[in-house]
């Protein structure tokens, strides 16, 4: 049955995120040349907070290193003009530069823009942003250090990842730009666009003590390893996020909702517009007097690194603030078109069966794979047994509670 099986490949889609706020910068913010205790990999890594306002802080992350006992290299793509004439990047041109070339203005020219990491936290003798770009993380979380001061307004950008840990799907902000602005209070913000892969049963009935309904769905990222198992794919990973609902705007939610629907066997993507939200920002700073005296012990002797105490606390209570949801404020607009634009939502009616999301066909595939490449019967083995184990994990869809009037009794 499952050389039968024809999967589609999976597409991750849009997944990008917008913070504009006052950076916090703290004693656990940057963490420079971390050694590994597993290799010989050398790292810097900076969790850096965005208080957004009323939307909470926000944090974002970046992090990169290289080996020190081996040869460095870092794989990029090209650029190319346009039939506009215009610098673009090349997708289909990838190639690799050595580690220590990737200052060189000459090899630096070659390398298609979105490859790099936009860093513009100075101003010029004249008042004008100063902006580096880095093709390393390592290199922009050591300038990002020594330039940005605490409370400074800044505009982030970068890409939303997603991975599974202990059961638990994790949204993770990985940053691509950061450079100053001017944008008052009022204007600050929190915001992602993201698509989603919905079945008939992605939406949730009406929570009426937090007046949210839950959409759940699945989102798509590259998965290195699935149950101790090394698959190195794409997969779909299931994540709820929320709309937020009142009485007075019960009927316009409803219709709102049609567009989350999806039809029996059948997976509908949708890219949506959102906004992180913690609440309202609590000012309450992460001290020593925080860490328990047992966990103060183990820092004394040299067990345990405070800074990395500091810092799991300040995740764990959201930097002061309430735990991080994602919420959902409408369906993604796009203009498309030549010569005249139309704006249409990104959203495809049958993108997918649900077999294409059926994490153990998918396996399967992969398993396939592998057998006619190279015949290895411990192998397969150990992939039947991780097939079995992830159909475990598959939710069960049997409930067919297709129940729409819960919003009448708001």
């Amino acid at each position: 049955m499952a050389k039968e099986t024809q999967l589609n490949k999976l597409k991750k889609g849009a997944s990008t995120f917008n913070l504009i706020g006052e950076a916090k910068i703290k004693d656990f913010t940057f963490k420079l040349d971390i050694e590994s205790q597993k290799s010989d990999w050398l790292y810097n890594q900076m969790n850096l907070g965005i208080d957004c306002g009323e939307n909470g802080i926000i944090y974002a992350d970046m992090m990169g290193g290289y080996g020190t006992e081996r040869q460095n290299q870092l794989y990029v793509h090209g650029i190319k003009e346009n039939e506009n004439g215009r610098k673009q990047d090349d997708f289909q041109t990838k190639f690799t530069i050595d580690w220590e070339d990737r200052f060189d203005e000459e090899v630096l020219k070659t390398i298609g823009d979105m490859c790099f990491i936009t860093v513009g936290i100075e101003k010029d003798e004249n008042g004008k942003t100063v902006y580096k770009k880095f093709l390393s993380e390592y290199d922009a979380i050591q300038y990002i250090k020594d330039n940005l001061k605490d409370g400074t307004i800044v505009n982030v950008k970068g890409n939303l990842t997603y991975s599974l840990y202990n059961d638990t799907v994790q949204a993770q902000k990985k940053i691509t730009s950061i450079c100053l602005s001017k944008a008052e209070q009022t204007q600050f913000k929190a915001t992602f666009t993201q698509m989603l892969l919905l079945d008939k049963d992605s939406v949730g009935k009406v929570d009426k003590e937090t007046l949210t309904i839950p959409i759940y769905a699945k989102v798509l990222d590259y998965v290195k390893e699935f149950d101790k198992e090394i698959v190195k794919t794409t997969l779909p990973l299931a994540k709820t996020f929320n709309i937020k609902v009142t009485k007075e705007d019960a009927d316009k939610v409803k219709k709102l909702l049609k567009f989350f629907k999806a039809k029996p066997k059948t997976i509908t993507s949708l890219v949506v517009d959102g906004v992180f939200s913690r609440g309202e920002v609590n000012t309450t700073e992460v001290t020593e007097d925080d860490i328990p005296n047992d966990i103060k012990d183990l820092i004394e002797l040299g067990y345990v690194d405070k800074e990395e105490v500091l810092n799991k606390i300040a995740l764990a209570n959201g930097g002061g603030n309430k735990p991080e949801q994602m919420i959902i404020i409408s369906p993604h607009i796009k203009m498309v078109g030549d010569e005249v634009k139309t704006p249409t939502i990104e959203r495809i009616i049958e993108a997918y069966t649900e077999d294409d999301l059926n994490i153990a066909l998918i396996l399967q595939t992969l398993n396939i794979e592998k057998k006619s490449e190279d015949v290895n019967t411990e192998e397969d083995i150990d992939k039947e047994d991780v097939i079995n184990k992830a159909i475990e994990k598959i939710e069960d869809d049997s409930d067919d509670d297709n129940d729409d009037n819960w919003l009448k009794n708001l």
